[in-house]
C-alpha cells in the first residue's frame, strides 16, 4: 500500500511538472489557435479509487485514467437548432491492484469506446451517445448502453446568485449489466454544478451535485434486492487553467473530493460502507 501511494503522489508531481514546463515554454507569434470544426480533447485523471455511477470498481493502489476525443461540428450558428456536434472518442482506466483480473493486462481494468450526437437549441444542449464499457484484462463482461442527456446553461435565464447548470441522463443497457445482475437495467441521473470564478480567473470552484437512480433493474443483484436510489454524490473541484500559448489549445489542471451517499445494494457492493469519499487530481488539454 505504502509503494502504490508512492506511485500516486510521484505521478501527481510528474503532471505538474509537465503542465510547468509547458507553461513556461514560448512559441513563435506566427502560430494560430484551432479554429475549425474539428476540435480535440485529452487529458488524465489519477485517484486512489474509481466508482462508476456508485459502483465500486476500485478502492486500492493506483487508479490511472487516460482518455480522448474530437469533436466534428456539423452546424455552427443559426436560427432554432444552432449547433450540431459528432464526437468520437475512447477512456481507460488502469489499475495497480490488478484487482479481478483474469487474463490479459492485469492493469487495464476498463476500456470504453463512445459516440454520439450533441444539438445545441438556444440554452439547452441535448445529446444521444452510444458506449461499450469494456474490460482488456477479463474483469467484467462488455456492456453497451444506449444514452440521452439534457442540460442547461442558465446564464441570464435565472436571478440566482450562482449559476447551476443542471443537467439530467437516461441510460439504457442494451447487452450486459454494469451491476452484475440479472437483467439489462435503465439508468436516470439528476444533476446540478455551480461555480464560481476565484482569484480574478485564474482559479474556478465547482460543486456538483449527483443524483443516480435505477428506473428498472439497474442496481439489483439477481432481483433480491432493487434499489430505486443508487447514490448521492457531492463534489468540490477546483480548477487552474494553465498560462500556455494558445496556439497550445487549453490546459486545465483539477483536483477535487467527492463524498458518496450509498443505497443499500451499492454499500453491500462497497463492504458495508455507506460513504466513500474520493480524492483526485487531473491535467486536461483541449484544443
Amino acid at each position: 500500500m505504502i509503494e502504490r501511494r508512492r506511485v500516486a503522489l510521484e505521478a501527481y508531481a510528474y503532471a505538474l511538472a509537465i503542465a510547468g514546463c509547458v507553461a513556461a515554454t514560448p512559441l513563435p507569434a506566427s502560430a494560430q489557435a484551432n479554429s475549425g470544426r474539428i476540435a480535440f480533447n485529452m487529458g488524465l485523471d489519477t485517484s486512489h479509487a474509481y466508482f462508476f455511477r456508485g459502483i465500486r470498481q476500485e478502492r486500492d493502489g493506483v487508479v490511472l485514467q487516460p482518455y480522448a476525443d474530437a469533436t466534428f461540428t456539423l452546424l455552427d450558428g443559426g436560427d432554432g437548432l444552432n449547433s450540431i456536434g459528432l464526437t468520437v472518442g475512447q477512456w481507460n482506466s488502469f489499475h495497480s491492484s490488478g484487482r479481478g483480473t483474469t487474463t490479459g493486462p492485469h492493469t487495464w481494468y476498463e476500456s470504453d469506446f463512445f459516440t454520439g450526437f450533441t444539438l445545441g437549441l438556444e440554452n439547452w444542449e441535448a445529446g444521444v451517445s452510444y458506449t461499450a464499457y469494456m474490460s482488456p484484462s477479463h474483469s467484467f463482461g462488455t456492456v453497451q448502453e444506449i444514452a440521452i442527456t439534457l442540460s442547461l446553461d442558465d446564464t441570464g435565464v435565472t436571478m440566482l446568485p450562482l449559476l447551476l447548470h443542471p443537467h439530467l441522463a437516461l441510460a439504457v443497457e442494451v447487452n450486459g449489466q454494469a451491476d452484475g445482475g440479472a437483467s439489462e437495467g435503465a439508468y436516470f441521473e439528476l444533476g446540478i454544478e455551480p461555480g464560481l470564478d476565484l482569484a480574478a480567473g485564474s482559479l474556478s470552484l465547482a460543486v456538483p451535485l449527483t443524483l443516480g437512480m435505477s428506473l428498472n433493474n439497474y442496481y439489483e443483484d439477481g432481483g433480491l434486492i432493487n434499489d430505486t436510489f443508487g447514490y448521492l454524490d457531492l463534489g468540490l473541484v477546483l480548477g487552474m487553467p494553465l498560462n500556455v500559448p494558445e496556439s497550445f489549445g487549453s490546459w486545465e489542471l483539477t483536483g477535487g473530493a467527492h463524498m458518496l451517499l450509498l443505497g443499500r445494494y451499492l454499500e453491500s457492493l462497497n463492504g458495508g460502507n455507506q460513504f466513500q469519499a474520493i480524492g483526485s487530481l487531473g491535467l486536461s488539454i483541449g484544443y
